[in-house]
């Protein structure tokens, strides 16, 4: 006889199969429901219509996290977004220490949120971090019990404000004015070109177009001349710019040859400085001897010495005679007889 089956004891084993089974899917399914998160809250002072719980939050086109909460701050223009980040996303850094990691780019490299549009079509719109350098740090203080990541606007919005702000300037200009002046100019403009001036000014204008055509073909017969010279003159500038092509090209032999002759006086500098400091020496030599020999003379041709006194005395007589001899000729061209007759001149008589 079989034993009948304790429906208890099924269904005790099919809810623990049951259990078991949502939370191994719960646990390993991907839902992220026992998984560490890092939540922050960013506050924006737009609209955020497009944005949606569970949106993603990226930074640099990878997913790190997703919207948690969006929330109106009842009596202020913001709108607070809260968001979840997923340390499993985030390497290099450990899990405990990625809110310090984010504090430290916040504040060094500028990361700040951004509301960004997905498709342009749908409008949806997800949250991006991105780094903008120069970026205030604004922080809003609303929740302390979360950390806050400081946000800047859209681009949208940026190109509102500044269309906003190229409006109010239109809006500053006094275009009623400016509309009138300008009509009154036209108008003046219009009384200018109907005046008999700018009629005799174009007739004018139209003469001088004609002149300067004249003067255009004159320029061209000058050019065809000009041109057909310097045919020539290139030619000839060519054959000289050869031959100085050609005498640079001898110009190394010639500095080679240059350095070899001054190699060649400088092995004979300096035999030839040892001759003429020897000649040098043999002539100081001689002229010391000279100078003595000149000495010596000197001394012996002194009125003081014997010698000198006789040679002077000679002289002396030496002068007299040339002056007896002097007179004698004086007396002789006056007198020639008297190689004949002597001194006196012989009577008529014969004595």
């Amino acid at each position: 006889m079989s034993v009948r089956a304790n429906p208890t004891v099924i269904g005790a084993f099919v809810l623990g199969a049951g259990i078991v089974l949502v939370a191994g899917l719960l646990f390993w399914g991907g839902t992220g429901l026992f998984r560490q998160k890092f939540r922050y809250v960013m506050y924006f002072d737009s609209a955020v219509t497009g944005l949606q719980k569970g949106a993603p939050v990226m930074y640099r086109g990878v997913r790190i996290g997703g919207v948690k909460d969006v929330q109106i701050r009842w009596g202020k223009s913001l709108v607070g977004v809260y968001v979840d980040m997923e340390p499993d996303s985030i390497r290099g850094v450990p899990p405990q220490d990625i809110p310090a990691a984010i504090q430290t780019a916040i504040k060094e490299r500028s990361i700040r949120g951004q509301l960004r549009a997905q498709s342009f079509v749908t409008g949806v719109l997800y949250v991006a971090l991105d780094e903008f350098p120069g970026a205030p740090i604004v922080l809003r203080s609303l929740d302390p019990s979360v950390l806050e990541m400081p946000t800047v606007p859209t681009d949208l919005e940026k190109w509102e404000a500044k269309l906003e702000r190229l409006s109010d300037t239109i809006a500053e200009l006094p275009l009623k004015e400016i509309a009138q002046s300008v009509l009154g100019t036209v108008e003046e403009a219009r009384r200018i070109l109907k005046s008999p001036h700018v009629a005799s000014s174009l007739k004018s204008l139209d003469e001088g177009l004609v002149d300067a055509r004249g003067l255009i073909r004159t320029v061209d017969t000058l050019a065809g001349n000009l041109n057909a010279q310097v045919g020539p003159l290139s030619g000839e500038a060519q054959a000289t710019l050869k031959s100085a092509q050609a005498t640079l090209a001898e110009a190394p032999a010639l500095v080679q040859e240059a350095r070899r002759v001054v190699a060649k006086i400088d092995a004979h500098v300096d035999p030839l400085l040892t001759s003429l400091e020897k000649t040098s020496n043999t002539f100081g030599v001689t002229l010391e001897r000279a100078q003595v020999t000149l000495g010596g003379v000197d001394g012996t041709l002194s009125q003081d010495s014997p010698l000198g006194y006789e040679l002077g005395q000679t002289m002396l007589d030496l002068r007299e005679s040339v002056r007896a001899l002097g007179s004698l000729a004086d007396f002789l061209e006056r007198n020639p007889n008297a190689l004949i007759y002597g001194v006196r001149r012989p009577s008529a008589n014969g004595r």
